[in-house]
């Protein structure tokens, strides 16, 4: 099975800017490191606008100039699960791939807590923290200063909803179901549904089968 066939058993939401199959599926190509194949999700996605009606050209483009921002956000967000070099490169063939009619409508200049930490792990955000502590003393530091605060935090393109789904993608790819409970409920305190969760478990299954990896579950 090639990946656009996997691809085309995604069922595709009718509204792509609220929609969330190709930030899920950017953070499994980015996981598993074959970050080529983002230009499989770039073309899927062009060919939805493309079918949006009575649009012009020129909204056309701004259309997938908010999809490319939403998937190079999501791409960041994942470093903190799957790692930054993957990103990078994933970012790097994303860039790649991008027209520059679509570029010149992208931002270049940078957009960027505990209140997240707080809203993900909620009456059991202390524990966690003092766990953290116990492990290294400057984890819970690294976590909240580095993590969350600056890159995880941020809500300008990505709703705190959305952000979850994408950190419960990365750890469901890389077969991780000890954080994965924690996020599961991170993100159902982030305003995801138990549908929303299904649905991303869906896409990752999917995909997994035809990389060949192995999955933590809900």
């Amino acid at each position: 099975m090639s990946l656009p066939s996997a691809l085309a058993q995604i069922k595709l939401d009718s509204n792509i800017l609220q929609d969330i199959w190709y930030l899920v599926t950017a953070v499994i190509i980015s996981s598993v490191n074959h970050p080529e194949d983002i230009h499989h999700v770039y073309k899927m996605t062009s060919t939805q606008i493309d079918n949006v009606d009575q649009i012009s050209t020129g909204e056309r483009d701004k259309m997938r100039a908010r999809v490319v921002l939403r998937l190079r956000e999501a791409l960041l967000k994942s470093h903190v699960i799957i790692g930054f070099p993957k990103t990078i490169n994933t970012l790097q063939q994303l860039s790649n791939v991008t027209p520059d009619t679509v570029k010149t409508l992208l931002p270049d200049k940078p957009l960027r807590g505990m209140a997240l930490f707080k809203n993900i792990y909620n009456k059991h955000t202390d524990k966690v923290i003092r766990n953290m502590r116990n492990t290294h003393p400057d984890l819970a530091q690294t976590a909240l200063y580095h993590l969350y605060g600056p890159t995880l935090s941020d809500t300008s393109i990505l709703t705190p909803r959305e952000t979850s789904l994408i950190t419960v993608t990365g750890l469901m790819i890389q077969n991780i179901p000890l954080q994965l409970t924690g996020h599961k409920h991170g993100a159902l305190h982030n305003g995801a549904t138990k549908e929303d969760l299904n649905r991303v478990q869906s896409i990752v299954s999917t995909l997994a089968d035809y990389y060949k990896m192995p999955i933590a579950k809900l």
